[in-house]
């Protein structure tokens, strides 16, 4: 997939990449038949998907590179052709966006433009970070965290980061406020960055998948939970079980990883704090949005969601 990696590594066109993943949790079109994932571009042509998702589990599709003004500006020209392939042949996906910063003003718009040209069905973003503009005057890390505060008002979509081993290192990229980390070090040896579990580990660019001309970068999960929650089809409340009452009830305690919001809609731009797994909360009150959806109010006024999947009563 990466670009800036595929000229040192082996000449290989970019923005390929395949996944070694879990079991798919696309429940509209649920029938992917592989282990593997693939991250594709336009340079990987025509896919065959029907061919290709008796190999793939999941797939990330390139949408855009840089923006307006840079050298290698480029919005791909097969981000819907494969968006809608991956669905139609059952392959859960997400979306990626090769960055290019220069300024927090050119993060924040980048943002902007790879949220506005996503696919509808994509089931997460993924901030490629691993280029540094010669013209970017601040840390790079600044441009990072004004694109995921643009992001996180724009979605409640996951959020991941990748970056290959060397730079997330040089740059001493922060990995804590995504929901997932990928990175990228072709090596039989898995790679370290300072301060961050590594979720997925991009270790090869010489793999193949049926209905894909040419090789692909293969990629190995180091925690399958955490991978596999980014393609989880949380956009439906239908089978969704919840508690309806606070009657005996002191407070929760969170069973997955959820957020906190400032109302009960639970709409772009009023997510707050994320809550980690096992931590208990006093809730104060329990009420039903207008999707039928209950979510508890915290005794500090915001909301999290009462569907017993993610949190349990006390």
């Amino acid at each position: 997939m990466k670009i800036t990696l595929h000229k040192f590594a082996a000449g290989v066109a970019a923005f390929a990449a395949v996944l070694a993943v879990g079991v798919s949790l696309n429940t509209t079109t649920a029938n992917a038949a592989g282990k593997k994932v693939a991250d594709v571009s336009q340079y990987q042509g025509n896919i065959n998907w029907t061919k290709a998702s008796k190999d793939l589990k999941y797939a990330i599709i390139r949408v855009q590179h840089g923006s307006k003004g840079d050298a290698g500006y480029m919005v791909d020209s097969k981000r819907n052709v494969n968006a809608n392939g991956a669905y139609k042949a059952g392959v859960p996906f997400g979306q990626y966006m090769f960055a290019e910063f220069t300024s927090v003003k050119d993060a924040k718009q980048e943002a902007q433009d790879f949220y506005k040209r996503s696919n509808k069905h994509t089931k997460f973003f993924v901030l490629d970070e691993e280029k540094r503009m010669p013209s970017a005057k601040s840390s790079e890390q600044t441009y990072v965290n004004a694109w995921l505060k643009t992001m996180r008002s724009l979605t409640d979509k996951p959020l991941i980061m990748y970056a290959g081993e060397y730079y997330a290192n040089s740059h001493n990229l922060n990995f804590s406020k995504f929901d997932g980390s990928w990175i990228a070090k072709y090596s039989s040896t898995k790679p370290k960055v300072s301060g961050t579990s590594i979720d997925l580990w991009q270790y090869t660019s010489s793999g193949r998948v049926s209905g894909i001309s040419g090789n692909v970068d293969l990629n190995k999960i180091q925690n399958s939970s955490v991978v596999n929650s980014w393609f989880a089809d949380t956009s439906s409340h239908s089978t969704a079980s919840y508690y309806n009452s606070i009657s005996g009830v002191k407070g929760i305690k969170i069973k997955k990883a959820v957020y906190e919001y400032n109302n009960i809609l639970f709409t772009n731009g009023q997510r707050s704090t994320k809550l980690a797994a096992g931590k208990t909360l006093a809730v104060k009150g329990i009420t039903k949005n207008s999707k039928d959806a209950y979510r508890f109010q915290l005794t500090n006024g915001k909301y999290v969601t009462a569907n017993k999947a993610y949190v349990s009563t006390y």
